[in-house]
């Protein structure tokens, strides 16, 4: 059990460095990148991997290296736009509906089942489709989708913890419902929220880049890792490398989000953690 222990946490360390690697590029793309992301230089068009470009060049003659280290800042405030957005409206309006119940809880929950009842990607894509593309709409478009799964998720955690003693003990004190919600409700309700939120991440990113590829996300010039796997789709035989670069990158964060909300989701769930120190 130690050793399961020792595994999940070397795992949330190398998904952490992962991920302190992306947000220090975002942070200072300005002075990392080796060329002007949106420069276009149809001389060097096509171009492999190459000491000057060391990730090649796309159909426009644009650094693909400089291209996704810009594209980490899209995506990654995407992430956090849409999972911040979706985790704090989600969680408010399945804690009021599974802490008040009655016909508001079965209204709440209507809907909430409407919006899962279709597949995420293709409902975020056709709001996008209504409401046009661009990065705004696009957050947006995934907001809609996002926030039911954080709803549900707080509504299941809240019923099953309403009823306990020191929330009945609360009442009898004199408690009013803000300060049980406040402050014994979300403290116990937040460690699964949490590692929804870090797997969403994952998930956003993928979404976002799904919808770019689609041409409803971030437009060009713009350089997002969607953008540039559809951009390099027509090359994918004389220059795969337009295509293989932004795709690794996506990759990587996906699999870095996933692997740390499933370290996470080791570390908080109580029943596991008190199995492993058996």
């Amino acid at each position: 059990m130690r050793l399961r222990i020792k595994k999940h946490s070397a795992g949330i360390l190398i998904s952490i460095c992962i991920l302190a690697l992306f947000l220090f590029v975002a942070i200072f793309a300005d002075f990392i990148a080796p060329h002007d992301p949106e420069k276009a230089n149809l001389q060097d068009r096509l171009q492999g991997p190459s000491t000057e470009y060391p990730f090649g060049t796309d159909h426009l003659g644009r650094c693909i290296m400089s291209r996704i280290i810009f594209g980490v800042r899209i995506s990654l405030s995407v992430g956090l736009l849409v999972v911040s957005a979706s985790l704090c409206f989600g969680m408010a309006v399945g804690t009021i509906s599974g802490y008040y119940g009655g016909i508001l809880d079965e209204i709440i929950m209507r809907i909430v089942d409407t919006f899962l009842a279709f597949p995420g990607l293709l409902l975020a894509l056709g709001i996008s489709g209504l409401f046009g593309a661009g990065f705004t709409n696009m957050v947006l478009a995934l907001i809609i989708v996002e926030w039911t799964s954080y709803a549900r998720l707080a509504r299941g955690s809240v019923i099953g913890i309403k009823e306990h003693d020191y929330i009945t003990a609360s009442r009898g004190f004199g408690a009013d419902d803000f300060h049980i919600i406040v402050c014994h409700i979300l403290p116990n309700i937040i460690s699964p929220l949490i590692v929804m939120a870090t797997i969403g991440m994952g998930y956003v990113i993928l979404a976002s880049a799904g919808l770019s590829f689609l041409g409803f996300g971030v437009q060009p010039p713009t350089p997002e890792w969607g953008s540039m796997l559809s951009d390099g789709r027509i090359y994918i035989r004389s220059a795969p490398h337009i295509m293989i670069f932004p795709g690794l990158a996506i990759m990587t964060a996906v699999i870095a989000f996933n692997y740390l909300g499933d370290g996470l989701r080791d570390m908080l769930d109580p029943k596991k953690r008190t199995i492993s120190e058996m």
